[in-house]
C-alpha cells in the first residue's frame, strides 16, 4: 500500500507543516510506504495574473491547488482541508483529508472575528468545502472539529475519524532553563512569567488576556507577560499595542515575533503559567506543548480546548476577565499550587503521542485499501 501525503509548499515551519512532517516520519518508522508530496506549481500565466491582482500565486495555489502528481499512490492523504480543491479536478485514488478547523466559516458573519481579507479567499474556501464532500474519509483533529464538519458540509459523521494531534515528547518536555537563554531574551528568573504562544488572530482573545493581565499586575507587580509568535494580523497587532499602552503595561508585556523552533520548549519551561484564552480552536496545540513541558495551563472552556486540556489545566470562560485574572494570579502566588498543576499537566499530555496519531491514521488507510 503506497500513500501520497500531500502538504502545502511552505518555507515556514507552521503547525500544518509540522503535522505532515511528523506523521510522515512516524508512518515510515512503522514500515509504511509513504511519500511526502507537494501540489504542482501554477503555470506561469496564472502566476502573472495573480501578481496583477496583488496575490502571491505560488502561495495561494499552494493552499488551494489545482493539480498534484501522485505517482501511482493507492491512497491520497491531503494534510489540510484547503487542499481539498484537488478533489474537484480530475480522478484521484481514495482520498483522506485532515481537517484542522473550519473556523473561518464559523466566524464569517462576525466582523470582529472574520478572517477573510479578500473575496477570492472566501470563494476558494467554499470550493474546498465542496471538495471535502468527495473525500473517502475525513480525519478531524478533535470532536469539536468533527461536529463543525458535519454542521457545515453535511458529510456523514460515520466517515469522520477523530485522530488527536500530538507533539514530540523528546522535544517538548520538562527542561532546565539555561542562564544563556534568560540572558538572550532578558528574562529575570525571579519575575513570574505568563506565556501566550500564537498569533494576534482576534479569535485567540489576546485582548482579553491583556485585560486580565492588567488585573494580575495589580496583585503580582513583578509579573511579566510574553506573547510569542509571528504577527500575521498587522492591524490587530497595532490595536493590541495601543491597548498595552492604554492599560499601562508597556514595561511588563513583550511581543517576541520570530523565535527559533529550538527555543520554544525553553519558553514553556521558563513560564510560570501558560494561558490560551481562545474563543475558537480546532485543537489548541500550544496548550498541549505547554502541558508536555509541565507548565501549568489556564485555557478557555470553549471549542476543542476541554478535549485537549481535560483535567490537565484550568478551563475558564474566556469572556470572564476577572476569573482569568484570579486563576493566573493565584497560580503565580502559590508555588505549591503550581507544582501540583504541573503534575496533572504532564499526566494529561501523556495521553497524546505521535506514535498513537500514526497508528490511528494507518488503521484508517487499511480500512480504505
Amino acid at each position: 500500500m503506497r500513500i501520497a501525503l500531500v502538504t502545502k509548499p511552505d518555507p515556514r515551519m507552521t503547525g500544518l507543516l509540522r503535522y505532515a512532517l511528523s506523521l510522515h516520519e512516524e508512518l515510515r518508522a512503522q514500515g509504511v510506504d509513504v511519500a511526502l508530496v507537494q501540489p504542482t506549481p501554477p503555470p506561469a500565466w496564472m502566476a502573472r495574473a495573480g501578481r496583477a491582482l496583488g496575490l502571491d500565486a505560488a502561495a495561494f495555489f499552494g493552499s488551494y491547488p489545482l493539480s498534484v502528481r501522485l505517482d501511482g499512490a493507492e491512497i491520497c492523504h491531503l494534510a489540510s482541508q484547503t487542499l481539498a480543491t484537488l478533489l474537484l479536478t480530475g480522478r484521484r485514488p481514495p482520498a483522506v483529508v485532515t481537517v484542522h478547523d473550519l473556523i473561518p466559516h464559523l466566524v464569517d458573519d462576525d466582523p470582529a472575528l472574520s478572517l477573510y481579507r479578500r473575496p477570492v479567499e472566501r470563494l476558494l474556501d467554499r470550493v474546498a468545502l465542496r471538495g471535502l464532500r468527495r473525500a473517502a474519509a475525513i480525519v478531524a483533529i478533535s470532536e469539536f472539529t468533527k461536529r463543525t464538519v458535519v454542521q457545515l458540509t453535511g458529510y456523514p459523521a460515520d466517515h469522520i475519524h477523530v485522530v488527536y494531534r500530538a507533539v514530540d515528547g523528546a522535544v517538548f518536555k520538562p527542561l532546565p532553563v539555561p542562564d544563556g537563554f534568560r540572558r538572550k531574551y532578558e528574562l529575570e528568573a525571579e519575575n513570574p512569567t505568563v506565556l501566550y504562544v500564537g498569533s494576534e488572530d482576534p479569535r485567540k482573545n489576546v485582548d482579553g488576556l491583556l485585560r486580565a493581565f492588567a488585573r494580575v499586575r495589580a496583585r503580582v507587580p513583578t509579573a511579566q507577560l510574553l506573547k510569542v509568535g509571528a504577527p500575521h494580523f498587522a492591524a490587530e497587532r497595532q490595536r493590541l499595542l495601543g491597548l498595552v499602552d492604554e492599560l499601562g503595561l508597556d514595561s511588563s508585556v513583550r511581543f517576541l515575533d520570530h523565535v527559533p523552533d529550538e527555543d520554544l520548549p525553553l519558553f514553556y519551561n521558563a513560564a510560570s503559567v501558560f494561558v490560551l484564552p481562545s474563543f475558537y480552536e480546532g485543537f489548541g496545540l500550544p496548550a498541549l506543548e505547554a502541558m508536555s513541558c509541565g507548565t501549568p495551563v489556564v485555557a478557555s472552556d470553549r471549542a476543542s480546548l476541554p478535549e485537549v486540556v481535560g483535567q490537565g489545566g484550568a478551563l475558564l470562560d474566556p469572556d470572564d476577565v476577572a476569573g482569568l485574572a484570579d486563576r493566573i494570579a493565584g497560580l503565580l502566588a502559590d508555588p505549591q499550587w503550581r507544582a501540583a498543576a504541573s503534575e496533572v499537566a504532564l499526566l494529561q499530555a501523556a495521553r497524546f503521542s505521535l506514535a498513537r496519531q500514526a497508528e490511528e491514521t494507518l488503521a484508517l488507510y487499511r480500512a480504505l485499501a
